[in-house]
C-alpha cells in the first residue's frame, strides 16, 4: 500500500511537471517571436520571475502565455489539494491513536515527540523498554518512572493496533511533505519557463545562474540561485 501511495504521488508530480512542457510547446496566445516583442528591463525580468515564485503561472500569463499560465495554475491547486488531503488525514489519525494509547495504555500524550510514540508502540509496557535499554547499556535512552512517560497496554492487540495507526499517520504526513516539494518544483519550473520565455528580450543579457545539489541527513537539498 505504502509503495502504491509513493508511486502515485511521483507520478503525479511527473504528469503535472510534464504539463508544463506539453502547454510550452502548443500554446499559442502569445507572438512566439522574441524579436518582434519590446525588450524588457531587468526589474521587469525580475518581477516576472518573482511573480513565478508567488504564483507558478503568474508569469506566463502577464506576458500573454494564457494556456501556459493554466498548466501552471491546476498543477499548483492539484498539488495543494494533495498536501491538504494527506496533512488533514494523517493529523486526524494522529489525534485518534493518541486519544486510544491514552485509552489503552495509560498514557500523557501532552509534549511527547515521535520517538516516544515509536517506543510505546513496540514495547508493551515502560519496565519492558527500559529493561531492554539496560541490557544494552544504553542509559541515556532510559524513561523516568513517573506518570508523564508510564504507559502500559491492556493487551497485544490494543498495541498493535495503535502501531498500525502511529504507521498510518506518519506515511500520510510524509506523502504531505511529497506534495511540498512537488509545490517548490513547480515554482522553480515556472521560473525557468519564463527565462526560456524571455530569452531574447533582455536589454542586458548578464544573466548569472547557479544551482547546487546537496546531501543532507534527510535526503537532498536542491538550490537555484538566479542574479542579473
Amino acid at each position: 500500500m505504502k509503495t502504491l501511495i509513493r508511486r502515485s504521488l511521483v507520478a503525479l508530480l511527473m504528469i503535472l511537471s510534464l504539463t508544463a512542457v506539453v502547454m510550452a510547446q502548443t500554446d499559442t496566445t502569445a507572438i512566439a517571436q522574441p524579436d518582434t516583442l519590446p525588450k524588457l528591463t531587468q526589474g521587469q525580468a525580475r518581477l516576472l520571475l518573482l511573480r513565478s515564485a508567488i504564483l507558478p503561472g503568474w508569469g506566463e500569463r502577464h506576458l500573454g502565455y494564457v494556456e501556459r499560465s493554466y498548466s501552471f495554475n491546476v498543477s499548483e491547486i492539484a498539488l495543494w489539494v494533495t498536501y491538504l488531503a494527506f496533512q488533514w488525514y494523517g493529523t486526524a489519525v494522529e489525534n485518534d491513536m493518541k486519544a486510544y494509547a491514552a485509552t489503552h495504555a495509560g498514557i500523557d500524550p501532552k509534549g511527547k515527540d515521535q520517538y516516544y510514540f515509536t517506543d510505546i508502540g513496540n514495547y508493551d509496557n515502560i519496565y519492558e523498554y527500559n529493561d531492554q535499554k539496560l541490557r544494552y547499556r544504553t542509559v541515556n535512552l532510559l524513561y523516568p518512572l513517573t506518570p508523564e512517560y508510564y504507559w502500559a497496554w491492556d493487551s497485544e492487540s490494543s498495541r498493535r493496533s495503535f502501531d498500525k495507526s502511529r504507521i498510518k499517520s506518519a506515511t500520510a504526513l510524509r506523502n504531505a511533505s511529497f506534495a511540498i516539494a512537488g509545490l517548490v518544483a513547480n515554482r522553480i519550473i515556472s521560473m525557468l519557463d519564463i527565462m526560456v520565455l524571455t530569452q531574447g528580450r533582455l536589454e542586458s543579457r548578464d544573466l548569472d545562474i547557479d544551482s547546487a545539489l546537496r546531501p543532507t541527513n534527510d535526503g537532498l537539498s536542491f538550490s537555484l540561485n538566479i542574479n542579473f
